[in-house]
């Protein structure tokens, strides 16, 4: 007779049933977390092993790696009947480009300087670009203040000309640094950021992830998770908060509104994760390691995630 599930792989199941994972996203989450600190190499096969008990079919990841390796975000090598994959240079951009908002936040202090991009009207023979590049800054963090016309506080000027260079349109806007003036009189930037940014649906998706993930943080501390059990819930923990926190546009603490759940939900998110860690990377050697000469040692960075470890002391 088969044993009964443990309260962690109830609590992982109810997690899929409640809130499948799309295969490709999911995919995202693990190489970008789990493999890229690794050298970001697995063999298909294990990867289908990896995902197989978080709900993902071959035939799903079969079809999320063929369009990644499109995208460029994965490349793909033959060894005879088996397939390699290896994190692509859009993959590695990407997770490098994410890595800081995933696992650091936004910093504490503010001096008060905006950045600002500022798209001139210049006929309607740019309008594509123009829409591209307003989707660009949005993703970014940039809130519209006014057609044509993007801020945010801490954002450095470079991260909007990086924009502008990957879209090959550097010369059709202005990028301009500014302080505000409004003690001289007039309207405060910072009266317009309920404006200009969806904070109440970004906190309600901090609330979300708590409100999923607090209970997880009630059976570790009565239940020691097995490697797998430890790698999945992992695996889960950061698909979910990659969601919320990658919609957050990382504003300071002084134009938060009180009681931001977003730093309660990061405290949570990363008491969880190195709770998780030491186990799941067990798994993982197992796993990803088998038989992968391009498996590598876990890198330093990865040990400096959420503040490190001692941090959650």
């Amino acid at each position: 007779m088969a044993a009964a599930p443990s309260p962690l792989d109830r609590f992982v199941q109810r997690l899929l049933k409640d809130d499948p994972p799309r295969a490709q996203s999911l995919c995202v989450s693990l190489l970008g977390d789990a493999l890229a600190p690794h050298g970001g190499a697995i063999w298909l096969g294990s990867l289908i092993e990896l995902l197989e008990p978080l709900g993902i079919n071959e035939r799903q990841l079969r079809t999320s790696v063929f369009r990644l390796v499109a995208r460029g975000w994965l490349r793909a090598e033959r060894h005879g009947r088996r397939s390699l994959y290896l994190l692509g240079e859009q993959g590695r951009r990407d997770t490098a480009h994410a890595s800081p908002r995933i696992y650091e936040g936004a910093q504490s202090d503010w001096d008060g300087t905006w950045t600002l991009v500022a798209l001139p009207r210049i006929g309607n023979n740019a309008m594509a670009e123009r829409a591209e590049l307003r989707r660009e800054l949005l993703w970014e963090g940039f809130g519209m203040m006014a057609p044509g016309l993007f801020a945010h506080p801490q954002i450095a000027s470079g991260t909007a000309h990086d924009i502008l260079e990957r879209l090959g349109i550097p010369d059709k806007a202005l990028v301009l640094a500014a302080r505000d003036l409004a003690d001289a009189g007039g309207l405060p930037i910072a009266s317009l950021a309920a404006q200009c940014w969806n904070l109440d649906e970004v906190a309600d998706q901090y609330r979300l992830h708590a409100r999923h993930f607090e209970p997880l943080a009630r059976l570790l501390r009565d239940e020691r998770p097995t490697p797998a059990q430890a790698f999945a819930a992992r695996v889960l923990l950061l698909h979910h908060w990659r969601r919320a926190v990658l919609h957050d546009p990382r504003l300071p603490a002084a134009l938060l509104p009180a009681s931001w759940p977003g730093h309660e939900a990061r405290a949570l998110c990363a008491r969880l994760y190195w709770r998780l860690f030491d186990a799941s990377e067990a798994y993982l050697d197992r796993i990803a390691g088998q038989d992968n000469a391009h498996y590598q040692p876990l890198g330093k960075a990865a040990l400096k995630r959420f503040g490190g470890r001692d941090a959650q002391a």
